[in-house]
């Protein structure tokens, strides 16, 4: 989705470019004059028109944040901040305009003057005058290309049913979409391995009706209020909030995860209330491990255990929420 979105230079990576593109123009003319007026005129053009063509492509290239789906709006303000994206656009846009205009109106005196002196002058201060304005944006550019960094590495979201799995750190989340799905995202014994967003996928066909799913494994979640979540946890909101058609919450019994079954269960009650309008099914996993009498589903990564039960529940859910629809 974020593929086209141009590479972002530094002011003076823009500059630079620009001069050297200028410099291996050459115009020839039988008359000296001419020759040496037509070249100063077509490197000083070349110099400038780089510049803004490079200014003007940023600016229209880069997608509208307002019509970007909500998901992605949040993601960019939780590491970008959004606002400040929008002003680094509009330095861009600032800066292209005005260069724009500062040739525009020293032009017209290169091609009237037939002084070399003149013509040299004008043109170091074309120079000048729009690297000055280029420079002035740098910050700007540079906040833009970190931007660009960023979302050329976002999972691509399809409009399909998505399923997003929730839990602690460590539980199981990174391993289970592995299970579920052809993703394979880092998976360690350590708190907050998962720092982005995965997405897997998976089909199911029953009775000659094949449903694809989305299946999202987000950052572990600590119990504690949204103000204190750090950037990591505030990506598995996002992802809850505005992409989970269904929520698979695991809880680890074991406890090997290094939280407590009542600490889990807290954040479950929490993740209930937050997301009451998605529907949730909890999971127990390390079934090989540990299990208890609840009803809850209980799976095993490592040995497929209810892997199986649980894809099928998934199916049954959108089987029967089609069939209210």
């Amino acid at each position: 989705m974020f593929k086209k979105i141009p590479i972002i230079l530094t002011a003076e990576e823009i500059l630079e470019r620009a001069y050297n593109r200028s410099k291996k123009i050459q115009i020839n003319d039988r008359d000296a004059l001419y020759k040496t007026k037509k070249t100063i005129i077509a490197k000083t053009d070349s110099f400038a028109t780089n510049v803004i063509v490079a200014l003007e492509k940023y600016v229209k290239e880069f997608p509208s944040i307002d019509h970007l789906p909500l998901f992605y709006q949040e993601i960019l303000d939780i590491k970008i901040d959004v606002n400040k994206l929008r002003k680094s656009l509009g330095a861009a846009d600032w800066a292209r305009k005005t260069c724009q205009m500062i040739y525009s109106k020293q032009a017209r005196s290169l091609k009237k003057s037939k002084k070399v002196d003149f013509l040299k002058q004008k043109q170091s201060e074309i120079y000048g005058r729009i690297s000055s304005v280029v420079r002035q944006i740098d910050k700007e550019l540079v906040l833009l290309a970190e931007a660009q960094n960023m979302m050329r590495n976002l999972p691509t979201i399809n409009d399909i049913p998505t399923v997003v799995i929730a839990g602690y750190p460590n539980v199981g989340k990174s391993s289970l979409l592995r299970c579920l799905s052809s993703a394979k995202p880092e998976i360690a014994q350590y708190p907050f391995t998962t720092k982005e967003i995965h997405v897997g996928h998976i089909e199911k066909t029953e009775k000659y009706i094949t449903k694809r799913f989305q299946i999202i494994d987000t950052p572990g979640l600590l119990d504690r209020p949204l103000s204190k979540r750090n950037e990591i946890e505030k990506q598995a909101i996002a992802a809850l909030t505005h992409l989970a058609d269904l929520i698979v919450f695991i809880l680890d019994v074991s406890e090997t995860c290094g939280y407590s079954i009542k600490n889990q269960m807290h954040l479950l009650a929490q993740m209930e209330e937050m997301f009451s309008g998605s529907s949730l099914i909890v999971v127990e996993n390390k079934a090989d491990f540990k299990k208890t009498d609840s009803t809850n589903i209980k799976i095993s990564c490592k040995t497929d255990e209810g892997i199986d039960l649980l894809v099928d529940e998934i199916f049954l859910h959108y089987m029967s929420k089609d069939e209210d629809e």
